[in-house]
């Protein structure tokens, strides 16, 4: 019976999950800003060259959904290349496996730029959260490598091409 009720019902899409209910959007923020406090007090406290594989992997879930939001809302824009950079910083202090307090503020203004993204763009969000994951469990693993993320190529195309229209 259960079965039968389960499949007469239409599917619906994360983006439209998440705008299903009125209560949803708030929710999302208040989960969002605290997870962010709880990163952000990582970052500041965390010690100079201690493994942080943790902390990074969470930046990189962040970040990583940031940054590929704002490729596709303002492609080519500084904010997507800041973001892409701090995700690539990200990628490769997991690489190193230590921390550089030196990054800190950097990465806890993107990580912050990033959130504020993903709450203003919900549907384009929940769309990247798998590659969120994916890059995370990269990182919290060991194996992420920074052909896992695009670089300053992506941008080439977007540069020459405001060139030409000069």
């Amino acid at each position: 019976m259960k079965t039968a009720r389960r499949q007469r019902r239409a599917r619906r899409g994360g983006g439209e999950l998440c705008h299903s209910h009125p209560v949803a959007p708030a929710v999302a923020k208040a989960r969002m800003a605290s997870h962010m406090t709880t990163v952000s007090i990582a970052v500041y406290m965390t010690a100079d060259g201690e493994p942080a594989r943790d902390l990074l992997s969470h930046l990189g879930w962040v970040i990583g959904i940031g940054a590929e939001i704002a490729a596709a809302v303002a492609p080519g824009l500084p904010q997507a290349k800041r973001l892409h950079a701090a995700l690539r910083t990200v990628i490769q202090l997991g690489i190193d496996d230590a921390w550089q307090t030196a990054q800190a503020g950097v990465l806890s203004d993107a990580a912050n730029e990033a959130s504020a993204l993903l709450i203003a763009n919900p549907g384009i969000g929940v769309e990247q959260i798998s590659s969120g994951d994916y890059i995370a469990a990269r990182i919290r693993d060991g194996v992420a490598r920074l052909t896992d993320v695009a670089g300053a190529e992506i941008y080439a195309d977007s540069s020459v091409a405001g060139k030409k229209a000069s």
